[in-house]
């Protein structure tokens, strides 16, 4: 039994998905548990594909906004869209990532919190911004700062979409 739990460690490491595959129905015939990559959890899928997703969206419109307007407006603009990336990773972890509201029961209170909590960290965020740093109060850099934070929801919204068209089967369930 120790054999196999060192070498069933040693496949987490990254593998070919051939393996991967191989493994997993190995594990699922002798009844073991196993936690694979992304291609057996669709909701990791999900969380994972959102922030790389926005992170890509964030740092080509901050170096485009650098190479355009100069060093604050990119820096206003990657924050513009690091505050829709923050607030996406609460909510994504809430509905996607936390283990305890994966039940049935739980679904719908997570569903509303992550939302009441995404619009909360974004009201914050751009709150501070407005209040602390005096240059964003500026038409232009408010404008920048604006426009990093709706490129990076535009962003959020088709990766989602897009996910879930190709996860949905996976899961096992329809929302």
């Amino acid at each position: 039994m120790r054999a196999n739990s060192i070498y069933f460690a040693a496949l987490t490491i990254r593998v070919p998905k051939t393996l991967r595959l191989v493994r997993h129905q190995f594990a699922s015939a002798r009844g073991f548990t196993v936690t694979t990559s992304n291609e057996f959890q669709p909701h990791r899928a999900l969380f994972w594909g959102l922030m790389r997703a926005q992170l890509a969206a964030i740092v080509v419109f901050a170096l485009l906004v650098t190479a355009l307007a100069g060093t604050l407006s990119g820096l206003v603009a990657a924050w513009g869209g690091t505050i829709s990336l923050i607030a996406y990773a609460w909510g994504g972890f809430q509905i996607w990532m936390h283990p305890g509201n994966h039940a049935p029961k739980r679904m719908a209170t997570a569903a509303v919190r992550a939302e009441m909590g995404k619009i909360a960290i974004m009201l914050l965020l751009f709150w501070l911004t407005f209040s602390k740093v005096p240059e964003t109060r500026e038409m232009k850099i408010a404008m920048v700062l604006l426009l990093g934070f709706l490129i990076a929801q535009v962003v959020g919204w088709i990766q989602v979409a897009r996910l879930d068209g190709r996860t949905a089967g996976q899961d096992g369930q329809n929302d």
